[in-house]
């Protein structure tokens, strides 16, 4: 089963908050009942020893128990920390020709040296500024300055790269996009929601126990039967309530992400590069049959990935990434290509290259620095196999990449 390697995000754990007026006033029942009917038990009361404080509990019973989902990654309701977009854009205006990069050969021996290449174009635009501040030393260093660091208002970070001289820059959808139904599924998975799920059903049970022992206690003093019958009837709800738990926690968080996906897509997504200039973007272009995403950049003369046939490729080819591991900008991780993958008659690169949470969108490169794919998921339960969607589909998937060509 592949899943894709989610987009880490601030705070990820899920917080569960299990309040129930049924759990909390289990064992007493609040208002005295009606004059008459007290008049009628009273004898009975005092013979017992028992205080007659029972009131009938009130309609709609099995709603009392709520659980309300909150998570700091997904739900965007005032409930949850999350980094907002930094409304400033630093924009370049530039009115030099497009860069035109010079395609470099890989060698057996790693990432080509910058000084093995003998003349390079003139850098212009926003190329220059990165090469002035953060100057490659080889061909993998040239191709982080073509990387970029993505983050969301919802609190979602991964990666992206651009891909031609016009700013045109590529990431997984999943990254972008606030999703109820993929990110449901994830936190579906969650250990925490396990967890804290399990720990509302424990105190449920333990209510309900104390109910039987009250019931028992009832019996035994010769108390009201009245008395009995309620204890009974809210022992019996919860019991209701406990066995319909797990589905009511995720039916109600699907709810609430559901709720929460307009006001958290409208939020947009911030670009970062590699010498901290970011750009606010609000728009985007989605595929329709991958898990991919198009953006550009109010920019001019960006640095870009050239692309290479990744169906040239033979396995134990020498591969890198480049991405954003949790939170951490920018790095560089390498691998081997281990074969081709298929999944829903789309044809996927098999990597040992790490693809954590955080490297999403990022790309999948030679040692000449060229993009072969899009690093997008993971095989779940194991370790060492990634995969990647090949570059060729991301030209194929967006018409405006098509004509830039």
């Amino acid at each position: 089963m592949l899943r894709s390697s989610p987009p880490e995000a601030v705070a990820p754990r899920i917080v569960w908050i299990a309040r129930s007026a049924a759990i909390n006033n289990a064992t007493t029942f609040g208002a005295s009942r009606a004059e008459s009917r007290r008049q009628q038990t009273a004898g009975q009361s005092a013979n017992s020893g028992l205080k007659n404080s029972g009131a009938p509990p009130e309609s709609g019973f099995f709603n009392t128990i709520k659980i309300v989902a909150i998570t700091s990654a997904v739900i965007g309701l005032g409930l949850f920390l999350h980094s907002k977009p930094d409304n400033r854009i630093k924009v370049l205006t530039v009115t030099a020709p497009p860069l035109q990069h010079m395609q470099l050969p890989a060698t057996p021996g790693g990432p080509v040296s910058m000084a093995a290449v003998e003349s390079q174009p003139q850098a212009t635009g926003l190329a220059a500024q990165l090469a002035k501040s953060n100057p490659p030393g080889n061909t993998i260093e040239t191709a982080r300055n073509a990387t970029v660091f993505i983050k969301t208002g919802w609190g979602s970070l991964g990666s992206g790269f651009l891909v031609d001289a016009q700013c045109h820059g590529v990431t997984n959808r999943h990254v972008l996009e606030f999703n109820p139904d993929n990110l449901f599924r994830k936190f579906r998975e969650d250990p925490d929601f396990h967890a804290k799920v399990a720990e509302a059903q424990q105190d449920l049970r333990d209510t309900i126990e104390r109910l039987r022992l009250q019931e028992t206690g009832i019996v035994a003093n010769r108390g009201s039967v009245y008395d009995l019958q309620q204890v009974s009837k809210k022992r019996m709800a919860l019991e209701v309530e406990l066995a319909n738990l797990p589905k009511r926690a995720e039916a109600e968080m699907r709810q609430e992400l559901e709720r929460a996906a307009p006001s958290e897509n409208a939020k947009g997504f911030t670009i970062v590069l590699i010498d901290g200039t970011e750009f606010s973007m609000s728009q985007a272009e989605f595929a329709d049959q991958l898990d991919l995403a198009l953006f550009q950049l109010p920019a001019s003369s960006c640095p870009y990935l050239k692309h290479a046939s990744s169906s040239k490729m033979s396995q134990g080819d020498r591969l890198y990434t480049i991405g954003n591991p949790s939170g951490l900008k920018f790095t560089v991780t390498s691998g081997i290509f281990s074969g081709f993958g298929e999944l829903d008659k789309h044809r996927f690169l098999q990597t040992d290259a790490p693809i954590n949470p955080g490297n999403s969108g990022g790309p999948l490169i030679n040692e000449a620095g060229q993009v072969l794919g899009v690093n997008t998921a993971v095989l779940v339960g194991t370790q060492g196999i990634g995969f990647a969607i090949p570059i060729e589909q991301v030209f194929e998937s967006f018409f405006a990449l098509r004509t830039a060509q």
